[in-house]
């Protein structure tokens, strides 16, 4: 059995950034408690904050539920655009319907370790947000640059903790657990969407500012792993959805137990 080589071992999850990519990490919780561990710690940057700020509080069951009800036309609804310089979207909309269903509580009262990890443009750091607000810490850890407005307090301006840290391995305060890191821009799978290749031709700065944006991801997120030697890393390929596919939501829990199993079994034979 997959467990029986990791038996009475605590866990911190590090969560990755990676939009509807992130969805993956709710099967990973899942099938972790299936096989019997402890997660007493979870650190996560963009929407591995929200996965994981929502799991910590308790509340996974109501998240994978309302999850489970997203459409495209619904997702495309909570799109709430706006004609300021910081961003596309304010995202109120998702997170009031958010708030519908799952109250905000403060972080320092989970029965969970949790820390959302940010960026601070003005200060140019990272930012731990391990008390107040849950969806305070989570919005400004999802602000990816140019899409979601950033979020100004008093001199500073927060964006997606991706920006400097896509998976923040580094903030683990329980260093003697078994640490799983979740990377959501691994290499890409042929067997998902096909990689399409920049079109110069038809494309605008912001086409070329986000691929560049997103190249660089990549290459942080491979150079954090080699840095810090995670227990166990889960690697998503990047290319097993697009960045707002959250109506795929069934396919993607999914997915995260498949990829949880996978990097089990080989942490298994590697040891």
């Amino acid at each position: 059995m997959l467990e029986k080589a990791f038996l009475n071992r605590k866990v911190t999850l590090v969560l990755g950034g990676g939009g509807a990519r992130g969805l993956v990490h709710i099967g990973i919780i899942r099938r972790l408690e299936e096989l019997g561990f402890e997660i007493d710690e979870v650190v996560g940057c963009s929407i591995g904050a929200l996965v994981g700020g929502i799991y910590a509080q308790g509340k996974m069951d109501v998240l994978e539920d309302w999850m489970q009800r997203l459409t495209k036309k619904s997702v495309f609804n909570m799109m709430d655009f706006s004609w300021k310089g910081l961003g596309m979207m304010k995202g109120i909309k998702v997170f009031n319907a958010l708030k519908s269903v799952i109250p905000d509580a403060n972080i320092e009262t989970f029965p969970i370790l949790f820390k959302a990890v940010a960026t601070d443009l003005n200060y140019e750091k990272e930012v731990v947000l391990d008390f107040g607000s849950m969806y305070d810490a989570i919005r400004a850890s999802i602000a990816i640059p140019a899409v979601f407005t950033a979020v100004e307090e008093d001199n500073h301006v927060y964006v997606d903790g991706g920006v400097l840290n896509p998976l923040p391995i580094n903030h683990v305060t329980k260093k003697e657990n078994f640490i799983i890191a979740v990377n959501l821009e691994s290499k890409p799978d042929k067997q998902y969407s096909v990689i399409k290749k920049l079109d110069t031709k038809n494309s605008n700065s912001f086409d070329i500012l986000q691929a560049s944006y997103y190249v660089m991801r990549r290459k942080m997120s491979r150079l954090i792993v080699d840095l810090y030697h995670p227990d166990v890393v889960v690697d998503i390929p990047y290319n097993i959805c697009n960045l707002w596919d959250y109506h795929r939501s069934e396919f993607l829990v999914q997915k995260g137990r498949e990829y949880m199993d996978k990097a089990l079994k080989n942490k298994a034979k590697a040891t």
